[in-house]
């Protein structure tokens, strides 16, 4: 009979020592997966960093002042109103692209809220038609850089990734 008890006893320590086993288990998966998921989001925010460093994406002061001066025909005392304007801006995303923390939305969010600041400023030295001039280019640009991430994203998941809609601004 004491065999028999402890054959129980041994079954329900057993028991409690797989069932601690099991639950380590999954918390140990659940921390790896978090883990995987945070070495993803910084290689994600590094390869954006990696691909806006180059001139086409982040354009120096003094190009973006020369095709604004062309697009819009700009005086000359607008340049000189504009150009630091411009210097700032490049400042602050320069200072934007060192930081590790952010993750690309976050980088994304700053971008345009300093972009929709720097418009402001510029625009309050154009003349109207060259403010409508410049949101009409906006507008353009905007479209095609829509149109060239919804092609990416079919390119890459296949002919049924339209991505949802969105609500207009």
């Amino acid at each position: 009979m004491e065999t028999k008890l402890m054959g129980v006893g041994m079954k329900r320590i057993l028991a409690v020592l797989f069932a601690a086993a099991m639950s380590w288990c999954v918390t140990s998966a659940a921390i790896a997966e978090t883990d995987v998921q945070a070495v993803k989001e910084k290689t994600l925010a590094k390869q954006v960093k990696k691909r806006s460093s180059s001139e086409k994406m982040l354009p120096a002061p003094e190009v973006q002042l020369k095709r604004l001066t062309k697009g819009l025909q700009l005086t000359v005392e607008q340049q000189k109103q504009i150009r630091p304007m411009l210097k700032d801006e490049y400042a602050q995303l320069m200072e934007i692209r060192k930081d590790d923390n952010l993750s690309p939305k976050q980088i994304q969010a700053k971008v345009e809220a300093l972009r929709t600041e720097t418009i402001a400023k510029m625009q309050a030295v154009m003349t109207p038609e060259q403010i409508e001039k410049h949101n009409l280019v906006s507008k353009e640009i905007k479209a095609n850089k829509q149109k060239r991430i919804q092609e990416n994203r079919k390119a890459r998941l296949g002919t049924n990734a339209n991505p949802p809609a969105q609500p207009p601004k």
